[in-house]
């Protein structure tokens, strides 16, 4: 396990980091089975109902869901009126107990939240819970000193678990975001955006839920390390294509299809050479847009989206002979001014090209499975019609290009992007088979 300090040292692997609540941050189990348990007897007792209350495995199985609709599940025999009369009653006993000081953060959370805290990472929580519960657990148990934003299905605007992902996205303003929690539906949430999921083991993930994830915790001081893997991954992959403390190229070429991460991979990589004492900026090569021809007026597709020779004239070239370039691209993109000194990042498309990799000292190529690339890029764009704009003619160019060019021939290495923690995809165990 990575320490904290040696996690302090670089520059966060993520902008935010976004967790469930119930069993990921707080000890549910310690007032919600008691609260519970009599909870149900009141309500029973209102209802004019002789029944054993549900087992402790019972109700800690509703822990992380949709609470309203597990109740009712849970009690599948009663009217739903019946139903929420008893999750009303759970719920006030409940307050009762967190209230009371029953609530409590699971060990390591205090350490790990205080540690993003001074490290500039945003923390944000999403939860299947209502607005009530969620304002108390983050008074009772001081989390509000370190979470920025929380969602709820209360939440103006949410229907569930992915849209409170969605809504704290857009409200922190970054892609570079992991969340961590406990059961599938926090990996769903996670995934419905593009997001890596970490799952936390010892949660309340019932016997047979399998969680697929990019990483596994077993507690929660795990977590720092686990972050840093993507810290790692970068790292590694520049030691590859020849950084050392001293010596690198000057220009790389982050190339790969939608989807693989190039774009938040080449600002990571910036951070950590500019850590390092090596200032690095990055420039992106903007791909066309759904509606734009990919050739124009050209058959090569390396032409006409990104406008190659006035990227090697403009850029490539003066960067080359150690000049500072001061460059305005035609299209709206951010203006780049680069010192002679300073170390350039190229990502984008099409940069096995041989006109552009002539132009360029090392290209990294980065790779990944065509059905998480097109998740993630869905995720991203969030339009049916960008989805399948690049599903049919951008990877069509991509795949032309490919034929003439193998790009992992050009690379002078192929990274595989699966995981963005940097790490093999994995899922739990089917403990129930």
């Amino acid at each position: 396990m990575v320490s904290l300090c040696a996690f302090m040292s670089a520059p966060p692997p993520f902008d935010a980091v976004l967790f469930d609540l119930d069993g990921t941050l707080l000890a549910t189990e310690r007032f919600w089975l008691p609260a519970a348990r009599v909870g149900a007897r009141r309500a029973f007792e209102e209802l004019g109902l002789e029944r054993e209350p549900p087992s402790a495995e019972e109700w800690l199985s509703l822990v992380g869901l949709p609470i309203k609709q597990g109740f009712r599940d849970l009690f599948a025999d009663l009217e739903h009126a019946q139903a929420d009369l008893i999750l009303a009653r759970c719920t006030e006993e409940e307050h009762f107990a967190m209230k009371a000081g029953g609530a409590a953060l699971l060990p390591g959370v205090t350490e790990i939240l205080e540690t993003f805290a001074r490290r500039g990472v945003a923390m944000g929580i999403a939860s299947n819970c209502y607005q009530g519960y969620l304002d108390t657990a983050l008074e009772t148990v001081g989390l509000g000193r370190w979470i920025e934003e929380a969602r709820c299905l209360e939440s103006p605007g949410i229907r569930d678990k992915a849209g409170m992902v969605a809504d704290l996205l857009d409200t922190f303003g970054t892609r570079s975001a992991v969340m961590v929690g406990d059961r599938a539906g926090d990996r769903d949430a996670a995934h419905a955006n593009g997001l890596p999921h970490v799952h936390l083991s010892n949660g309340f993930a019932p016997r047979g839920e399998q969680v697929e994830c990019e990483a596994v915790i077993e507690d929660f001081l795990e977590l720092a390390g686990t972050l840093d893997g993507r810290t790692r991954w970068i790292e590694a992959a520049l030691a590859a294509v020849g950084f050392d403390r001293d010596r690198g190229p000057r220009s790389v070429g982050i190339c790969g299809r939608e989807g693989t991460g190039r774009a938040l991979f080449a600002r990571d990589a910036a951070r950590l050479l500019t850590a390092r004492g090596r200032p690095t900026k990055v420039l992106s090569a903007e791909r066309p847009r759904p509606g734009r021809a990919l050739a124009g007026e050209t058959e090569d597709p390396a032409r006409a989206p990104l406008d190659g020779e006035a990227l090697l004239e403009g850029v490539l070239a003066p960067h080359a002979r150690g000049e500072a370039v001061r460059w305005r691209p035609p299209r709206p993109a951010p203006p780049l001014d680069l010192r002679g000194e300073d170390t350039l990042l190229v990502e984008g498309p099409f940069l096995t090209h041989p006109r552009l990799r002539a132009g360029l000292e090392r290209v990294l190529l980065l790779e990944a499975e065509e059905g998480l690339r097109l998740r993630r890029f869905a995720a991203l764009e969030g339009s049916p019609e960008a989805l399948e704009w690049v599903r049919r003619e951008l990877s069509a160019a991509e795949r032309a290009l490919d034929r003439r060019f193998d790009p992992e021939k050009a690379a002078d290495h192929v990274l595989n992007a699966d995981n963005l923690l940097g790490a093999p995809r994995r899922g739990t165990p089917d403990e129930g088979s």
